[in-house]
């Protein structure tokens, strides 16, 4: 036995021990605590850029975001206080603006208060942002260029004339659209590109205020959408029996699908959809329904067929098929994100490409079953190579193979549409089970034949490419043949409401000259 007094030493130093490292326990909690419950903020680092004569807008912009990150934790913070720990409605908006307000105050009366024209936009950087800007609109992309400016600033309410532009105030701007910001310097997140008229405008996203702007850098732009009207490839250019309507809105695409070859057929079919770009409507961008590239030929099967709308913008998004190689998701001009399988959102559509080539991969299914979550009310299309309905020569393995596997996830993701290819030809599916399907493999390959199913409603075996405009709840598409004619047109509709309401104006005017031009196929 110890004596009294030592067991009482003990016991105390025992109960100072527990202390401590309860004391400590409660520190690091609240440490992770306040790590995981504090406001999110963006990085703080600016991006580089590629031009050393932009170094020092980079310089300014590194300084700028370094000076006001402490203020955007305390406008967070107020943000996070106002809007509690749910963030539920009504707070969640008096959330955001006490954020708004509370970093735009402290940008003009304690960090910029006397903020100036050409702080951010340092004269010799201007130059050479001027410089950039201007080349690209004298380069190929200009069409695309401005018709993206003119979407972009076509709200409705453009006022006349422009409003006077202030430094540390909120101004009513459209945002430069992507397709710009390629020829301007990376920001960081805290930032982003405006335009007023020929201004470029430098916005802080945080407290939506005009921190910097650069005059006379755009080009003057013309009213209406779009802006420049198409121009002819050449003097003997057939024209497109029939353009998609010009909706307000309305967002335009191409699909090609088994494309390859590298010999008349692909460049027939490539030089028809040049020539539908040119004299008909500009698409932004274009659907590859895979077997992209047979022989692994970046430069014969697709750089050099598509150089034209690849040197004026419009960006391609392939699908993989089976003669493709897993390598390409990562060719940039696939933009397939380093991945089998991805997702992008243009207008009212979501667009998800799926790898048919593993057709029960249990990781792209469950992936599938999560990326429809936050559509909302855009149309849910998805492409891929092989055809879940078919009646060409592969018709057996979509029956047997694709069908079991894909089908049930397209139908309890309520998907709208699918573009698919593979059979070399055009098929149009009547609606199976809610779902719309549709096979264009005729981009160039050798073609298969065609054998009608119950399940078809058109079908022939051609060389072709699509074009779809889709606008609201209307989606409009048509299949022509590398000579411009006209294989087959109409409209589909995302809701049995919409279907049921009579069309407008715009809607009838094109079923009519749908139904006039006269397709070899018809409904």
């Amino acid at each position: 036995m110890f004596p009294s007094d030592l067991r009482l030493g003990i016991r105390f130093a025992c109960a100072r021990l527990i202390i401590s490292i309860v004391t400590r326990a409660l520190i690091f909690a609240a440490a992770i605590g306040a790590s995981t419950c504090s406001p999110y903020l963006p990085p703080t680092t600016v991006p580089p850029t590629p031009d050393a004569q932009v170094e020092p807008f980079r310089t300014a912009l590194q300084a700028y975001v370094d000076e006001t990150q402490p203020y955007r934790k305390q406008a967070a913070q107020a943000g996070n206080q106002v809007s509690g720990q749910t963030g539920a409605a009504p707070n969640a908006e008096a959330g955001v603006r006490a954020r708004q307000n509370t970093l735009a105050e402290a940008l003009s009366t304690k960090l910029r208060p006397n903020a100036m024209q050409g702080d951010l936009f340092v004269p010799g950087a201007a130059a050479t942002i001027r410089q950039d800007v201007m080349q690209a609109f004298n380069g190929v992309r200009r069409d695309l260029l401005m018709d993206a400016l003119a979407e972009q600033n076509d709200t409705g309410k453009v006022p006349s004339p422009l409003p006077p532009i202030m430094i540390n105030r909120h101004i009513d701007a459209p945002r430069v659209p992507p397709l710009l910001l390629d020829s301007l310097p990376p920001l960081p997140k805290q930032l982003a590109y405006d335009f007023v008229g020929r201004t470029l405008l430098l916005r802080d996203v945080d407290a939506d205020v005009v921190v910097d702007f650069l005059a006379d850098t755009l080009p003057e732009l013309p009213a209406g959408v779009p802006t420049v009207p198409p121009a002819p490839v050449s003097a003997s250019a057939t024209p497109s029996p029939l353009p998609m309507p010009s909706i307000r809105g309305g967002t335009v695409l191409a699909l090609i699908g088994d494309s390859v070859s590298g010999d008349v057929a692909q460049l027939s079919v490539a030089q028809a959809l040049l020539g539908y770009f040119m004299t008909a409507q500009r698409f932004p961008f274009v659907l590859m329904l895979g077997d992209n590239l047979y022989d692994d030929d970046y430069t014969g099967e697709f750089l050099v067929p598509y150089k034209p709308l690849l040197d004026r913008g419009v960006m391609f998004y392939a699908a993989l098929g089976n003669h493709d190689r897993d390598l390409q998701q990562h060719f940039k001009p696939f933009n397939m994100q380093d991945r089998d399988y991805y997702t992008f959102d243009r207008g009212n559509a979501r667009f998800v490409a799926l790898n048919s080539n593993h057709p029960a991969d249990p990781a792209q299914a469950k992936w599938l079953d999560t990326v429809f979550a936050d559509a909302g009310t855009k149309w849910r299309i998805c492409f891929f190579h092989h055809p879940v309905y078919s009646s060409g020569q592969h018709a057996g393995e979509s029956r047997d193979v694709i069908r079991p596997a894909l089908e049930p996830i397209l139908i309890r993701n309520h998907v709208d549409v699918v573009f698919s290819g593979h059979d070399h030809l055009y098929e149009r599916v009547a609606p199976q089970k809610g779902v719309r399907y549709f096979v264009s493999g005729g981009g160039g390959r050798n073609l298969y034949a065609f054998r009608a199913s119950a399940f078809d409603e058109v079908g022939i075996s051609e060389h072709h490419f699509m074009v779809v405009e889709i606008a609201g709840d209307r989606l409009f598409y048509e299949a022509i043949t590398q000579a411009q004619k006209l294989l087959d047109c109409g409209v589909l509709y995302r809701t049995p409401d919409a279907a049921s309401k009579p069309p407008d104006k715009d809607t009838q005017a094109w079923l009519e000259a749908c139904r006039s031009a006269g397709p070899v196929l018809t409904h």
